[in-house]
């Protein structure tokens, strides 16, 4: 018992380097290797976000129709965002549904995208092209006119991709000339563009395409309006919902391996602290029973 005794005295002269390295450790540990993450209650707008993506994989005519993946974000909403568009392009190769990038917010969306796109299609084996293409930026001044144009003519208004092709001559663009053949919207942004989609592409034909919104947490409060009216189908908010997200599609991305990584830094400060007040009291104990 002295032996034990002394040990959790010992613990209160631990050279702080030594906690400095093993909080580095645990920090690093999720980026580095698969760690078990306990399991995440998942709120009712990331499971609708979910569903409406793999009733769209099971639905023979849907699944045939082009995605739209708007990656209305740049470096500044990285965190967040980028996250969101990494996972939801997981899900649509997972199921190797076809889709296009798109962006007219923030031009650096566009390569932020196509980045990630490169760096996993052989996984899912996707080919650019064939699987997948990106339409490129258009200015945000000239995106209403453009999907009003769009509505009718999808290659004709867009007409060339990222590296300058024409989409008509794009395998993947075979069958896309309206707005009839986009089975899904996904809309990740940190702005209010949202509603642009909603005004163009809600109400033609008989039946809204379905429309998913991936906003920073700070705007989501924004988007619940539409949520409860049905005019968008799900919501991944912030961080938080991509957690929730990857969880569902069984990946452990960004979002997921980040929350693991901070959780088991706070349960090493938690310990350290116990073990330092565990130590005080015996340091004390021992104190008075020598006197």
């Amino acid at each position: 018992m002295n032996g034990f005794t002394n040990l959790l005295i010992r613990s209160q002269r631990i050279d702080r380097r030594v906690l400095y390295i093993l909080l580095a450790l645990v920090l690093s540990a999720p980026f580095l290797f698969s760690v078990p993450v306990p399991p995440t209650v998942v709120s009712p707008q990331t499971r609708s976000f979910y569903d409406t993506i793999e009733e769209i994989a099971r639905d023979p005519v849907a699944n045939k129709k082009l995605v739209i993946l708007c990656c209305n974000y740049d470096s500044g909403t990285m965190a967040e965002n980028e996250t969101q568009a990494e996972a939801v392009m997981r899900h649509l190769m997972q199921h190797h549904l076809k889709f296009a990038i798109f962006d007219f917010a923030y031009p650096q969306g566009r390569e932020l995208a196509q980045q990630f796109a490169d760096s996993i299609e052989k996984k899912y084996n996707y080919q650019y092209g064939r699987d997948y293409v990106n339409w490129g930026y258009r200015p945000t001044g000239a995106i209403v006119p453009l999907l009003k144009s769009a509505v009718r003519d999808v290659p004709g208004t867009l007409k060339t991709d990222i590296h300058g092709s024409d989409l008509s001559s794009i395998p993947v663009m075979a069958g896309v000339k309206t707005v009839e053949d986009i089975g899904l919207i996904v809309e990740v942004t940190p702005s209010e563009t949202l509603p642009t989609w909603l005004q163009f592409f809600q109400h033609t034909g008989k039946d809204a395409i379905p429309t998913l919104y991936c906003p920073t947490r700070v705007m989501a409060p924004q988007a619940f309006p539409f949520l409860k009216s049905g005019q968008i189908q799900g919501m991944l908010s912030g961080l938080n919902g991509t957690i929730e997200y990857e969880g569902l599609i069984h990946e452990q991305g960004f979002a997921t391996r980040a929350s693991a990584s901070l959780s088991y830094s706070h349960l090493l400060i938690i310990a350290m602290i116990v073990l330092g007040n565990i130590g005080m009291f015996a340091a004390k104990h021992a104190e008075r029973r020598q006197r």
